[in-house]
């Protein structure tokens, strides 16, 4: 039962956690060049001058990029180099590139270059040293200024590396003085992005300029829903299974206590104080399930997310986010369910009679066939129609609650088949074990007590030995 408990918490803090780390990891991919700028405005027809863009209130920064290509060749391999240039300054204030040892970029002229730790390990490349790149079908040499860090301008979403060359060196080598590829611009103060896109474009010319958003919020968020989508559906197998758990422990761990119970209550315990100390029982499990599961799951979360990191653009580390909404919430649910799925059993038998107790004369109350057929059948239908209902976030959650009503409704409908099956099996157990077999197959038709429909069959197969 604690057990049942603790992979309850964990997996739901998981699930609540993964979503938020994938969502931090893929809003940096997609981010990469751009930093905190939000929009590009680029010619349709060829470059664009950092003065195109007019002086507007709801413009903090903008800063020119130029982009070209070249090709890197060491032992017969060839890797794609994409190169980059911008005004050191502007570049700062929007993705300020993060160099290995720390320091500023300073003294960044002529055919010098900077590169990302990741390309400079690969082929054994030192600060210092010079490499030759084929650009336009001619090699040129550029002395290794500085190594930088996989991340701000050179975190990438394809194969292959990008360099960072000072602005009048690559325009030089390109022949392009028309301005910059692209104008990446930062929105001031709380301005949104959907907003600055409406300025930009009433002041500027969209036959010519295209203003696009940079990183598109909605289907990150999206992609990180889908990856934690798994997770949710398995926390919600295991919290169905924790109920059926708690609620079959506590059934079995308060018929085994009815002697306790019956004594406690002839010597004047009430039936208020008889479910408060059971109850405090759940409670403890369900905190102790909830305190050791959201540890546990951080350790689970690093794993998946290692895993997981493996799998996105070269390699790029997710990093672990804990959810503490999401750890309030899993830890709550933990303890929730602890206790509500022991409140029946334990509610039931600290409302017993003394005598039935004393006499053992304790019995399952019978729910009629059309009333348990009844509410499958409408619990059923519920659960199907549900998820169309629903939209947006909405229907994640309304997609657990379908899950668990589909299972609600097949357990609530179980013992119909169960009396068919009896029927069934009166037959077979008859022609093995004889009256004996029959009897108890019979026995379990309807039973109200589980205990007895073991014991007829437990005595039918000694007697037959």
């Amino acid at each position: 039962m604690l057990l049942s408990i603790l992979l309850s918490a964990m997996l739901l803090f998981v699930s609540f956690s993964i979503g938020v780390s994938y969502e931090s990891a893929q809003r940096k991919m997609a981010r990469g060049m751009a930093g905190s700028a939000t929009v590009s405005v680029q010619n349709v027809t060829g470059g664009i001058y950092a003065g195109d863009i007019p002086t507007l209130p709801v413009i903090q920064t903008k800063a020119g990029i130029l982009e070209g290509t070249s090709l890197y060749h060491e032992n017969g391999y060839y890797e794609t180099v994409d190169l980059l240039a911008a005004d050191i300054d502007a570049l700062n204030q929007i993705n300020k590139p993060r160099l290995r040892n720390g320091g500023e970029i300073t003294n960044f002229v002529g055919y010098q270059i900077i590169l990302p730790d990741r390309f400079t390990s690969k082929y054994g490349i030192e600060k210092g040293d010079t490499i030759t790149l084929q650009i336009g079908g001619s090699p040129i040499d550029f002395e290794v200024l500085e190594i930088a860090a996989y991340d701000t301008v050179f975190l990438r979403h394809t194969r292959g590396a990008t360099a960072l060359l000072p602005l009048e060196t690559l325009k030089e080598i390109l022949g392009q003085d028309n301005g910059y590829s692209e104008i990446l611009i930062e929105a001031a103060g709380h301005t949104t992005t959907n907003d600055l896109i409406s300025e930009l474009r009433n002041a500027l010319d969209t036959e010519k300029y295209r203003v696009s958003e940079i990183v598109n919020e909605m289907q990150i968020a999206a992609d990180a829903r889908q990856k934690s989508m798994p997770f949710f559906l398995i926390s919600f197998f295991s919290l169905t299974m924790s109920i059926f758990i708690i609620y079959s422990s506590y059934k079995v761990i308060t018929l085994d206590r009815l002697p306790v119970i019956g004594t406690f209550r002839s010597i004047g315990a009430t039936k208020k104080a008889v479910t408060r100390i059971l109850l405090l029982e759940s409670l403890f499990y369900g905190c102790i399930g909830g305190l050791i599961g959201i540890p546990v799951g951080i350790f689970v979360l690093k794993a998946i997310l290692q895993g997981m990191g493996k799998t996105l653009s070269q390699g790029i580390e997710i990093p672990v986010i804990i959810s503490l909404p999401g750890a309030f919430l899993s830890f709550t649910v933990a303890v929730t369910v602890s206790l509500l799925s022991a409140w029946l059993p334990v509610r039931r038998a600290s409302r017993l009679p003394i005598k039935d107790v004393v006499l053992g004369t304790v019995e399952e109350r019978h729910i009629p066939h059309p009333l348990m057929v009844g509410i499958g059948t409408i619990l059923f239908a519920i659960s199907v129609f549900l998820p169309h209902l629903a939209s947006g976030n909405m229907l994640y959650l309304a997609g657990g609650f379908s899950l668990l009503g589909l299972i609600a409704a097949t357990i609530l409908v179980i013992p119909i088949f169960t009396n068919i099956l009896s029927g069934v099996f009166e037959r077979f157990y008859g022609a093995i074990a004889g009256n004996e077999g029959r009897i108890a197959a019979r026995n379990m038709k309807d039973n109200k007590n589980t205990t007895q429909n073991v014991t007829p069959a437990f005595v039918g197969r000694k007697e037959n030995a």
